[in-house]
């Protein structure tokens, strides 16, 4: 028969650490919904409007400060395009749709050469994502256009007949931290049927 001798204070210091680390735990999971409230109004976002496209199939929300056009491209990749900025004109991008088959990486790895070549691209960073139920790439980089640097954030959803796309561009002097759970809960309103 095997003995064991507890130490009795080792013992309450451990299971002060896991309920300290249990109250951590929840406070988290109750402030995530509070953070979103947060970044809305740190980038001065009062309400989301609706925005739907492709014959109500594509639906998603955008802040109602913003202002939006419509853009068609000939060709069959790019079904759908919206251009946004926000009123303080701080932020810049749009929405498409595309009908492109090929794997999604491919197609990200061939426009970063593309883009390479065409403008100056620094601490470009593509990782796999995974927001709620969409999976796909955020693509991060800075971009600079006649002297001034661009933040770029964009989101490639993967779909079954495509993507869905949301480019986000700001000068690297207006980027704060705070923008990505902006962006972040812009792409989670999106759905495509």
């Amino acid at each position: 028969m095997k003995v064991i001798i507890m130490n009795k204070r080792k013992l309450e210091v451990f299971f002060t650490l896991m309920l300290l680390m249990g109250i951590l735990f929840v406070t988290g999971e109750m402030l995530k919904g509070h953070l979103k409230t947060v970044s809305f109004m740190q980038n001065n976002i009062r309400q989301l409007k609706d925005y739907s496209g492709l014959e109500g199939n594509l639906k998603y929300k955008l802040p109602e400060e913003w202002t939006t056009s419509d853009r068609i491209f000939s060709g069959n990749e790019i079904v759908y395009h919206k251009d946004f900025t926000s009123k303080d004109l701080t932020i810049s991008g749009f929405v498409q749709v595309w009908r492109e088959q090929q794997d999604l990486k491919s197609f990200l790895d061939k426009s970063k050469e593309v883009s390479e070549k065409q403008n100056k691209i620094k601490n470009y960073n593509a990782s796999e994502l995974k927001l709620d139920n969409k999976v796909g790439y955020l693509v991060r980089y800075v971009m600079e256009s006649n002297g001034t640097d661009y933040v770029a954030y964009e989101y490639f959803i993967k779909e079954p007949k495509g993507f869905l796309r949301f480019s986000f561009f700001m000068k690297s002097k207006d980027f704060k931290e705070d923008m990505v759970a902006l962006f972040d809960s812009i792409v989670k309103t999106a759905s495509l049927k």
